[in-house]
């Protein structure tokens, strides 16, 4: 079963820091970047960008994301005009669970995950097998190699570090980072990627920036993902940076906080590929979506304490003494 013709053009509605990702899928997907801050917030932005969806005369329209916001995921789907609407059922989320669930006939149909509070890659199989009356099995974290640049040629291997949250609470301490460069720069070149606002929003990774053995890469998302690609190692915080490292297939090392756990870390078992190793703090107030319960330590959640210089850098050690992988 296709729910698409072959030439039917498909559209993806994503908020606009995704349109880097354009790269990874095929030709044929168009994208719409919506910003949803202004979406919410500016009456006549959010009625651009309705006509602006309306005037695509869409035959489906399928919303993909498991954690809705009402106000802005559900008025994009009715506002295709199409025939059919689709969507996942809602993970809870109290905060929206009465508007979620009041626009439930604005839906053709929906795909009940079970259960409903797996990890959002599991989530979107689901959906893609409910649409498709599919039984397909999980597939494993990996992007297309086709999608994907050659990886560059180095005069020596890279370890690649990224500092950067676009929330701050889930950072760990820069100290971490600038230990793993002293500790690597005599046998990698140490990388510290960058978007292009990272260090003017982020200054306290500057002394990371400004470190004699760093390079910083302030490069676009589709060449930082070759240069991951090619990296001996990447340790990264729990941000896109370090999915696209995953996708990738560089042995990564994601320094996460328990914020998200299940929701998007760790990956679930079946998807796991063996190039990823998830560092994440054990705390009783796993999951709690950025809700902390506790003081923030430093501008970072407490659990983050848990992830110090020293057991990042014994899991780093690890995972480069480890047979190196194969493509």
């Amino acid at each position: 079963m296709a729910l698409v013709g072959d030439n039917e053009p498909v559209w993806l509605v994503v908020r606009k820091e995704s349109l880097a990702a354009k790269f990874l899928f095929p030709d044929r997907v168009k994208m719409i970047p919506v910003d949803y801050r202004k979406f919410i917030k500016k009456p006549f932005y959010k009625l651009g960008v309705c006509r602006e969806i309306t005037d695509l005369g869409a035959r489906i329209a399928i919303s993909t994301d498991h954690l809705r916001l009402p106000t802005v995921d559900d008025m994009i789907v009715i506002s295709s005009g199409a025939d059919e609407n689709y969507a996942l059922s809602p993970r809870p989320w109290p905060k929206h669970d009465k508007a979620l669930q009041a626009h439930r006939d604005w839906y053709t149909d929906w795909v009940e995950p079970d259960p409903a509070m797996a990890h959002r890659l599991i989530r979107w199989w689901e959906l893609a097998n409910g649409l498709l009356g599919n039984e397909a099995d999980v597939p494993r974290v990996k992007f297309d190699p086709s999608r994907l640049q050659d990886a560059p040629v180095t005069d020596r291997p890279e370890i690649i570090l990224h500092p950067f949250s676009a929330i701050a609470e889930r950072e760990v301490d820069p100290r971490v980072f600038i230990d793993l460069a002293d500790a690597f720069e005599d046998d990698y070149q140490i990388v510290m990627t960058a978007g292009p606002n990272d260090l003017a929003r982020a200054p306290r990774h500057q002394v990371l920036a400004d470190h004699p053995g760093v390079v910083v890469d302030t490069t676009d998302l589709q060449s930082k993902a070759a240069r991951l690609r090619g990296a001996a190692l990447v340790v990264s915080v729990d941000t896109s940076i370090m999915h696209l490292s995953v996708g990738a297939g560089a042995p990564t090392l994601c320094l996460a906080s328990a914020a998200h756990i299940v929701d998007s870390i760790p990956y679930d078992s079946r998807m796991m590929p063996d190039n990823v190793t998830f560092m994440v703090p054990e705390i009783d107030c796993a999951g709690c979506l950025g809700q902390c319960i506790h003081p923030l330590e430093n501008g970072r959640y407490r659990c983050l304490g848990q992830l110090t210089t020293d057991n990042v850098l014994s899991k780093a050690r690890e995972i480069l003494a480890a047979p190196t992988r194969e493509d």
